[in-house]
């Protein structure tokens, strides 16, 4: 599985709990936009809600701080 930076930088907001309206302000799109790269992402990782989208990347990568950095 490999998420775009965008997509990823989207996951990254789920993670935090931001809804479209919120990941659209923060990252400077459209909600639009948004849904797009949410509809993207969850297509490539075959999950079935954005919490479970948020599972399946931690598990496929257990390093993954939540905040994008590898734990060291």
């Amino acid at each position: 599985m490999k998420l775009s930076q965008r997509e990823h930088d989207v996951l990254l907001c789920i993670a935090d709990g931001l809804v479209e309206k919120e990941i659209a302000k923060k990252l400077k799109i459209g909600k639009g936009t948004v849904h797009s790269y949410i509809t993207s992402m969850m297509n490539k990782m075959s999950a079935l809600t954005r919490a479970h989208a948020v599972s399946i990347y931690y598990r496929e990568y257990p390093r993954w701080d939540i905040k994008g950095k590898l734990k060291i």
